[in-house]
């Protein structure tokens, strides 16, 4: 029985350890933002495709939107028009 606990245990702790391995494998928001380049004239779907889909979104009154993505200390905020076509960045920080 005392076997059993340990191959539980072992089992657990190795998806504990594969599911870290591939948070890690996949690359960072930033290296993301970096690959991407221009952001301008391209649609939030297209966006997203690249990016992920953004952490923050403010509708402002004038029919425009921020996009707020955050990771790891690492913030971009791109704004859209009322078509949700990218009008570029309108704050990065790190």
């Amino acid at each position: 029985m005392l076997i059993y606990l340990g191959w539980i245990a072992a089992a657990f702790l190795a998806g504990i350890l594969f599911a870290e391995w591939m948070k890690r494998r996949k690359p960072s928001l930033q290296a993301r933002a970096k690959k991407a380049a221009v952001f301008r004239g391209k649609t939030y779907r297209e966006i997203v495709d690249e990016m992920g889909a953004a952490h923050k979104i403010i509708q402002r009154t004038d029919g425009r939107t921020l996009r707020t993505w955050q990771e790891d200390g690492y913030s971009i905020s791109l704004l859209f028009d009322a078509q949700d076509l990218c009008l570029g960045v309108e704050s990065e920080s790190y």
